[in-house]
């Protein structure tokens, strides 16, 4: 008989043990876990941008406060085919001419890269992690320039230059000569074959 109550006394102290931890009189605590949608002003420590494209309540990709007018490549660079043509993927395309070419030559990716922290710009391979900046692809910037209603209140609410009638460089290759440059007329998303060389706007976009 002592060796069944020692067996019961047993299985009590390792139900014990495993029950989840309570607040008093509650349920179990769940760590808060912020929302957002599309035109929310981010703000994380240093980290500002503004919500335009969400997948999940929790996870999504945000916009540059700031823009600059850039050429994609200079003119003595023009004719080299870099390789960074994916139309969906613009942290594939950024890391591919960071990771092979001088970005001086390239000063619209290299504006974007130089938003990132000291330590991974001037690490040794000079890949950007996931949730880094950089230049979005032409399929991201439609993204973004169909939902700048939303995204253009927020900027003006905070005081920076909004999207609307500007022409925006993507990071995607179209050929020897060409990128593809986005704008939004007449509520349609135009992609345009553009010459390396001329200046367009830019932003810089990551994952949150």
């Amino acid at each position: 008989m002592r060796t069944i109550h020692c067996f019961f006394l047993l299985l009590l102290v390792c139900a014990a043990c495993n029950k989840p931890e309570t607040p008093q009189g509650g349920e179990p605590h769940v760590p808060f876990q912020t929302t957002y949608d599309v035109g929310d002003y981010f703000k994380n420590d240093t980290l500002e941008g503004v919500v335009f494209y969400t997948y999940g309540a929790h996870n999504g990709l945000m916009v540059s406060l700031e823009e600059t007018k850039l050429q994609w490549c200079n003119s003595q660079h023009i004719v080299c085919e870099t390789g960074a043509t994916n139309p969906y993927d613009g942290w594939n395309n950024t890391n591919i001419v960071s990771s092979n070419y001088d970005l001086y030559n390239y000063p619209a990716i290299g504006w974007s890269y130089r938003r990132n922290t000291w330590h991974l710009v001037h690490y040794e391979h000079r890949m950007i992690g996931l949730h880094q900046w950089y230049v979005p692809s032409s399929t991201e910037l439609g993204h973004l320039l169909a939902n700048q209603e939303a995204v253009n209140a927020t900027l003006d609410s905070l005081g920076y230059p909004t999207l609307e009638d500007k022409t925006y460089w993507s990071s995607t290759e179209t050929g020897t000569r060409g990128a593809a440059a986005v704008r939004l007329q007449n509520g349609q998303i135009v992609i345009s074959d553009s010459l390396k060389d001329q200046e367009f706007y830019v932003r810089a976009i990551r994952n949150f």
